[in-house]
Order: structure tokens, then C-alpha cells, then sequence
């Protein structure tokens, strides 16, 4: 773009106005750079030829550089064409008028804020601009840019970047350590199946347009920590989109149905990447410590009650230390052509699990607690099913008559349909609807004895939406799991259980970790696929961690289980138990037999009355239980850094460049990370492995197993056999004490 058409005028021709602690002078642009000018008594902002940038007074590092030789503001406005099936959504923009041009007018300073003022403008385009920038404290600064032209919906917002600055953070992504050149974008949906491993993600696309990509995710976050000791958080919750291919720039477009109302976000910069993860979880919020029985194993198992009390009288006699049972089945089984489903409908299914109360009372009494689930659907008959199908629902019939569930575009109830079932889901804008919900859980779920659930879904909610509150669902999707996760917690709050119950969300957004108390990935395949298996759940954990999600785990082994003549994607044994490994090393180790548990390996044996077996043996039956053993030996130090995370905000999980930022070496090996500063770990990621290539950073470390002593700052090859995952301590860490004990505990 030529430098007539950006129009950004740097003459005498426009006043610039600077208000010095509420005294206004008027000044006119000299043909020379201004000198530093301060906006408060610890922030300064300085306009050369190239650009105008706000700085530390002191340290002079950068919060924002906004380049003069192009804009950095540009509008339109757009209709977009959204397609939804499955919780997929694909998007595509029709953009009636652009704004590409761009005016500065004035620039004030006053009453400590720094507000530049202008125009955007284009063919049948023009609206004034106010961009402010509000410094909140020393190393903090919020910023808003408001647009005149109410029917404006689309805005991009682009700043200055360094070549060689990284990208790290943007919620729970999967594919991606570092965001240099790629363009992620924030909208929560199903993650994908597949999302780039093939075939399957072809297959999925052509059977329902669910493949994903590398960017789709449960839990995006519109924030990120750069290698420059700086991070940007964006508030606003319609769709958005960081652009950062252009080396030398980033480029924020944003979907808002009102930008009279403005993009708004906040600038933090620190002296190293642990200080900018503080600054954003005092913000956003930070976990609750969890209760001491959730660090033990959890079984996830399901099919009534004589076999789930079977399989684990079976783990404990293996000496596996289980402390919960999570039995997703507890509200009923509906078999699909998906696998082993749920009946939606939140109330304790006595066929399976005859006196339910008094049988989770049974389980406490051997010392396990016990889970449940609940999402915010609830289903219906299934008109397709052969033969018919007798499935009802008097919950939904209730939220049906007194008009709690969300409306398509002609006032409607909005059918949706799910794998395996059509469902409704409940309006969670409507607060007689939310009372609802928070009673339902309350009565049938605390009153029986579960010590927890899963909050599943929170990402299904329609673009074209209609809601009781008459906000835009555009704009509130994101929103959606949010309020989820806030209605499971003040419904354990209501009923006086704070501290004692645990939920885990797998959609999430901004704030999502003032209210969720753990988090698990969701629906990984039960693959080593980069994009969608193993590896990715490990990428998962790391960038979540960044973006405030301090507690955070995955299924073991995975879940969605294809049978396909093309491929199958069944859970192996060695998947298993690798999986296995590294979930030892997260605070909380809990498994999940997967959407077709016959076709999966096991982490127990066990045969139905009808002869039918699990695929396992007793060999995965004890392996497993020593990787439960090993997971519960570190409980102590697992308890110090949740402590830390709830007072803190940093992760149990922690990417190495928040560990170790100036080593630049270790950013080559993605999938190693830290558990908490002193503990380093280098998992397998592909079948057949006994060894792996370990990168250990400065100082001195010790093998967990041999007792092996080795210096930093270099490669090793470390053999890996199965149940002896590559660990390793820092010695002179702050906590070797504790981590001594842990290595007491396992044994060599």
C-alpha cells in the first residue's frame, strides 16, 4: 500500500494537543522526533518519524510501538456466513464497506491517559476513532479503541513486533508451542477430530465437516506472553483473530456487533515471563486449592455398579492408590451409533446403580470418592432410531414449559442435534433458568454424595442464537462456558462445599479460572498423532498453563475411538501406558475407558457376565498401578504447587520458557516441561520408542530412577523403558527437599 493511500498524516496540517496533569497546552508537529514525553510519573510516551511508542520511564521497555508508515487501525463492516454442525463452526465474511485509511488528528495527554484521536476512512466508509491507553500501574497499561460509526462491526488493531520475538499462550492449543508466523484464532468449539492428522481429518470433513484445523480448540484465549517480557490480553468476547505472519508486526482483528463500545484489552510487561502470568491471573482469576483425595488415582469407569466396584477392588489389590471413581454412566447409558453414550438427563440412573445414594456412601467408606456427570444439554427422543426409541426426559419437558432453553431465529426452542441424539440447551442468560440448574445440581447431584463431576460441553451454543437476556449470541458464545463453569461453582458454594468438590470444564474462555477448579483437554484421539493424540494433549497442557489455567489434565489413553475400514484408531497398550506416563507428571491422573470401551486397551481386566472381556492383561493392570504409585508419590510437592498457583497463578504444568527463558536451546523440544521450577520431564511421543534425546538446562540434574548425576546445558540420549518415564530433578533446586521424598517413595 502506497503512503497516499495509508494517509497517515504526520504535518502541520493536524494539532496535536498534550494535557500535562490537567493543564492543556496546544503544540504543533515539528518536522523532527518529540521528545520523551511522560503520562504519568512512571510511564512516558515517545512519537518519532516511524512511530509513536509507550515505555517503562525507567527501564525504557516497550509496553506498545504503533508503526506511522501504515495503519494501525483499519474498519469494515461485515456480514458473516457461518456454518455450524457438531459444534464445528466455519466462517466466512462478506465485508460491505472497508475503512483502510487512516488519519491521526490529535493526541492528548491528560488526567494521566494518552488518547490519540483520528479518522478511518475508505469508499463509502468514515468514522472517527478514539484510541486511549490508561496506565493501571507501573508495568501495567489497559487500552480501548472506540469507532464513532455504529454500524461498524469489524476492527484490526496492529502494533510493532520484533523478528525475532516468540509467541506463547493463546488458551489450550494443541498443535502449536510457538505462534511466530501463524494466526490462531478465539472461538470455542469441538476442537476437531483429527485436526491435520490424517486420513481421519479428511474423513471427518467429509462425513460432517468435524475435522478441525490447528487452531480449533475448547479453550482459546485471547492472550499471549511474548519473548520481549510482554503480554497482551483482549477482553472482548465476540470472534477474534491474532495475525502474526508479518515478521515485523501483529495484526488483532476483532468481530463486535457494537465498536462504539470498543476493543479493549491490557499491556502488562515484567522482568521475566512468571511476573506477566501473575499480573494476568490477579486479573482474570486463579484456581482453589483442591482437596487432599484428589490426588490419588481416578478410575474412570462405567457399566453398573457390580462392575465398577469389581474393577476397582482389582486396582487397589494391584496397589493402585485410588481415592475417586468417576462413573460418567451414573445418570443412565444410551447406546448410539457413536458408542456408549449418556442419557442427559441429570438424575441418578437406578438401573445401573441401584440406592445410589447408599452406594456412594458404600465407596466413601472404602475411602473413594465418588464423581459423576452433567453438561448443559438436555436430550430427547431420537426420532431416527430404528425400531423407535422410548427415551424421555421429564427435565426437559419442565424447561420446555416454563421457557428455559435457548431459541433459534423464529422464537423456538432450538433443536440441536448432537452426536448420537437431538438436545436443548439450557438459556444460561435467564436467571430463573440458571436458579434451575443450580437446584438440579444441588438436590441431585451434592445431596447424593458426589464429591465432583464433569461440566461437559459449554461450546455448542448457535451463532444465530436467540437469548432470554437479549444479548447477541455472536458475542456471547464465547461467554457460554464461562457462565457454565460459574453455575457449577456457586451451586458447590450454595450448598456450603467449597474446597471439598471438584468439577473439571473442558470449554473455556476469558475468566474461565475464577470459576472452573480443573480443567481437563477433552476429546483427544487415542493416538500418538501430532495434531490430535498424545503429543497434543502435552502442547495442551503447556499453553493453557500460560494463559491461566494452573490445573490441567487430560484423559489417559485418550478417547474418540474410530472404526473405519480405512484405519482404525483403537487405543493400544503401549498408547496406554506411555499416556500414562506423562499424566503421572500432571496434578491430576484420571483415565477414561473412551467412546467404545470394547475396542479399547484397558487400564483393568474384566469380563460381563455374558462373557464379553476387555482388551487388557495383568501386566497393564500392575504397570498401571505403578504409574499410580508413582503419581501419588509426588503428592507433596503436587500440594505445594497448587498452593503456589492459587496465590500466584503459575502452573503446575509449565511451558520451559516460563522456567527457563533465556535458554533458547530448550525452546527446540516442545514437549519436554517442567512440573513446577524443579522437576523436568521428556516424554515419548511416538510408538516403538525405548529412548529419547532429553535437553537439560543449566545447573545439575539427577535421573529420577538411576540416581544419575548430569550437567546442564546439554543433550543426553536416555533410555526409556516402559514405567520409567525420563525425569529428572534439579539439584540445588528450592524444593529438592521435597522432590528427595518423592524420589523415596518410587524407589530405583
Amino acid at each position: 500500500m502506497s503512503m497516499a493511500l495509508v494517509r497517515i498524516s504526520l504535518t502541520l496540517l493536524f494539532p496535536f494537543l498534550i494535557s500535562f496533569y490537567c493543564s492543556t497546552r496546544t503544540i504543533r508537529l515539528p518536522s523532527s522526533p518529540l521528545s520523551i514525553t511522560p503520562i504519568n510519573s512512571q510511564i512516558s510516551w515517545e512519537q518519532t518519524v516511524d512511530s509513536i511508542k509507550i515505555f517503562h520511564s525507567k527501564s525504557k521497555q516497550e509496553f506498545i510501538s504503533l508503526s506511522l508508515d501504515r495503519p494501525f487501525i483499519r474498519a469494515a463492516e461485515g456480514n458473516a456466513d457461518v456454518k455450524y454442525r457438531m459444534a464445528s463452526f466455519r466462517f466466512k465474511d462478506d465485508l460491505v464497506r472497508i475503512c483502510n485509511d487512516q488519519i491521526i488528528e490529535q493526541v492528548l495527554v491528560e488526567n494521566g491517559k494518552l488518547v490519540l484521536k483520528g479518522k478511518v476512512s475508505g469508499k463509502n466508509c468514515d468514522s472517527g476513532f478514539s484510541l486511549k491507553f490508561i496506565p493501571q500501574s507501573e508495568k501495567e497499561v489497559s487500552f480501548s479503541l472506540e469507532l464513532s460509526d455504529i454500524r461498524l462491526n469489524r476492527v484490526w488493531f496492529s502494533y510493532d513486533s520484533k523478528e525475532t520475538e516468540s509467541f506463547y499462550g493463546f488458551g489450550e492449543q494443541f498443535s502449536n508451542d510457538n505462534f511466530k508466523g501463524k494466526t490462531p484464532f478465539m472461538f470455542t468449539e469441538e476442537q476437531g477430530v483429527g485436526r491435520g492428522d490424517q486420513p481421519i481429518t479428511t474423513g471427518a470433513n467429509l462425513l460432517a465437516g468435524a475435522g478441525g484445523n490447528e487452531y480449533t480448540t475448547y479453550a482459546p484465549i485471547p492472550h499471549y506472553i511474548s519473548s520481549e517480557n510482554r503480554s497482551l490480553f483482549i477482553e472482548n468476547s465476540g470472534y477474534s483473530k491474532f495475525d502474526l505472519t508479518d515478521s515485523n508486526s501483529v495484526s488483532i482483528e476483532l468481530w463486535e456487533t457494537n465498536l462504539q463500545n470498543g476493543l479493549k484489552g491490557t499491556i502488562w510487561i515484567g522482568s521475566h515471563p512468571k511476573e506477566l502470568v501473575e499480573a494476568y491471573t490477579k486479573k482474570t482469576g486463579r484456581f482453589a486449592p483442591l482437596p487432599d483425595w484428589a490426588y490419588g488415582t481416578w478410575l474412570g469407569v462405567q457399566g453398573g455398579a457390580e462392575k465398577v466396584t469389581a474393577i476397582v477392588d482389582q486396582a487397589k489389590k494391584a496397589g493402585n492408590p485410588v481415592t475417586a471413581l468417576w462413573i460418567q454412566d451414573w445418570c443412565g447409558r444410551r447406546v448410539t451409533n457413536f458408542g456408549d453414550q449418556l442419557k442427559w438427563r441429570w438424575y441418578a440412573e437406578e438401573t445401573l446403580y441401584p440406592d445410589f445414594k447408599n452406594f456412594v456412601k458404600s465407596m466413601n467408606g472404602k475411602n473413594i470418592q465418588v464423581l459423576g456427570y452433567i453438561n448443559s444439554f438436555l436430550a430427547d427422543t431420537d426420532p431416527k432410531k430404528p425400531g423407535g426409541d422410548d427415551f424421555t426426559n421429564s427435565l426437559l419437558t419442565e424447561a420446555k414449559n416454563k421457557g428455559y432453553l435457548v431459541k433459534n431465529s423464529k422464537g423456538e426452542d432450538y433443536l440441536i442435534q448432537t452426536v448420537g441424539f437431538p438436545a436443548y440447551l439450557i438459556d444460561l442468560t435467564n436467571p430463573s433458568a440458571v436458579k434451575w440448574t443450580k437446584d438440579l445440581i444441588k438436590k441431585n447431584m451434592i445431596d447424593v454424595g458426589l464429591s465432583g463431576w464433569m461440566a461437559d460441553f459449554g461450546e455448542w451454543l448457535p451463532y444465530d442464537a436467540k437469548l432470554f437476556s437479549g444479548v447477541d449470541a455472536k458475542v456471547y458464545h464465547n461467554k457460554y462456558p464461562v457462565d457454565w463453569a460459574r453455575i457449577n461453582r456457586e451451586a458447590i458454594k450454595e450448598a456450603g462445599k467449597e474446597g471439598k468438590i471438584v468439577f473439571f470444564t473442558r470449554a473455556g474462555f476469558s475468566y474461565s479460572n475464577a470459576y472452573s477448579t480443573l480443567f481437563w483437554e477433552g476429546d483427544q484421539l487415542v493416538s500418538w498423532g501430532k495434531h490430535d493424540g498424545l503429543p497434543s494433549s502435552i502442547l495442551g497442557l503447556t499453553s493453557s498453563g500460560i494463559s491461566g489455567f494452573a490445573l490441567n489434565h487430560s484423559d489417559i489413553g485418550g478417547y474418540t475411538t474410530i472404526s473405519n475400514p480405512i484405519a482404525n484408531y483403537h487405543r493400544s497398550k503401549e498408547l496406554l501406558l506411555r499416556w500414562a506416563e506423562t499424566s503421572a507428571f500432571t496434578p491430576v491422573f484420571r483415565t477414561h475407558e473412551g467412546n467404545r470401551p470394547l475396542k479399547n486397551w484397558q487400564v483393568y481386566q474384566y469380563t460381563s457376565k455374558e462373557g464379553v472381556a476387555s482388551r487388557s492383561d495383568e501386566e497393564t493392570v500392575t504397570k498401571f498401578a505403578e504409574m499410580g504409585k508413582l503419581h501419588y508419590a509426588l503428592k507433596d510437592y503436587f500440594t505445594e504447587l497448587v498452593l503456589e498457583a492459587n496465590k500466584t497463578g503459575l502452573p503446575v504444568v509449565r511451558h520451559s520458557y516460563l522456567v527457563e527463558p533465556n535458554d533458547t536451546e530448550i525452546r527446540k523440544f516442545p514437549y519436554q516441561f517442567f512440573v513446577g521450577d524443579d522437576l523436568l520431564y521428556s516424554p515419548i511421543t511416538k510408538p516403538g520408542q525405548t529412548e529419547t534425546e532429553v535437553y537439560l538446562p543449566k545447573g545439575e540434574w539427577e535421573h529420577i530412577w538411576t540416581g544419575k548425576k548430569f550437567q546442564g546445558n546439554f543433550v543426553y540420549q536416555v533410555e526409556v523403558p516402559l514405567g520409567k518415564p525420563a525425569a529428572f530433578i534439579r539439584l540445588g533446586g528450592m524444593k529438592e527437599k521435597t522432590l528427595r521424598g518423592f524420589i523415596s517413595k518410587i524407589g530405583k
